[in-house]
């Protein structure tokens, strides 16, 4: 009978066994915090090129600005896009936005920024840059404060609207039936899950056309202290909410 080979020990690589890659909503999701991670990065940026230029000689301020201010909307919607491919993929971790801190969570309406907080850096940005609005421009921002105030109230009576639909008797019967008929309770989550990628798509709609009409009514040096106010403020809620996490023992990768 031959001798029989020794068998050679395996490596600590070969013993380990593999990760399973993420799979399904929490493969998107770590897609999208890998975006965001990144997108907080070039917002960094963004904010010392305003910085900088806002201190610049008037003269040369509004130059400067006026192309820094396109680049930071520019930069907002692409968050907003980036959100809806994840939607459009899987509705389920699109408004379950696990790339943000618990800080950062606190601020969320419709799954996002509340648009009427964009009026508080206008409040509060300009005056602390040095630069007011005249009467006409306060006149059109009151009135477009109001238009976003009624269209924030409707997208809260229809996510309502929706909410309840899923605790509605024909969706309630679904889920509760055992067992279920032909993947009805299925069904029924899912056209509920219809309907808040439709709702999820109009707040971002919101959000960002609110940015872009106030900027519109702005002065180039006007937008952009408006604009690098709200982004530092964001910038500090996602740095507070990340040393709070750390803080506390979290976990979680902010």
């Amino acid at each position: 009978m031959p001798p029989q080979e020794k068998p050679q020990p395996r490596s600590p690589q070969e013993r380990r066994p593999s990760r399973p890659r993420p799979t399904g909503g929490m493969y998107y999701s770590d897609d999208m915090e890998a975006f965001y991670d990144a997108w907080v990065g070039r917002e960094e940026q963004i904010v010392a090129d305003l910085t900088a230029a806002l201190a610049l000689p008037p003269r040369r301020r509004s130059d400067a600005l006026a192309p820094l201010v396109d680049a930071a909307v520019a930069h907002v919607a692409a968050y907003y896009e980036h959100k809806s491919r994840l939607a459009d993929r899987d509705v389920v971790a699109a408004l379950d936005p696990r790339w943000l801190n618990p800080l950062e969570r606190t601020f969320l309406w419709a799954w996002g920024w509340k648009p009427a907080l964009m009026f508080r850096f206008v409040e509060t940005g300009g005056v602390g840059a040095g630069i007011g609005v005249g009467p006409e421009q306060r006149r059109a921002l009151e009135e477009l404060r109001a238009a976003t105030a009624a269209a924030e109230r409707e997208v809260d009576l229809q996510v309502a609207a929706v909410q309840e639909s899923l605790a509605g008797p024909r969706a309630l019967a679904a889920l509760r039936r055992q067992p279920p008929r032909n993947g009805e309770a299925d069904e029924a989550v899912a056209a509920v899950g219809r309907s808040l990628r439709v709702l999820l798509a109009a707040a971002d709609a919101l959000r960002d056309r609110t940015l872009r009409a106030v900027v519109g009514l702005l002065a180039p040096d006007q937008a952009g202290a408006i604009v690098a106010a709200m982004l530092r403020f964001h910038l500090g809620v996602r740095r507070a909410g990340r040393d709070w996490t750390s803080g506390h023992g979290g976990q979680r990768r902010v």
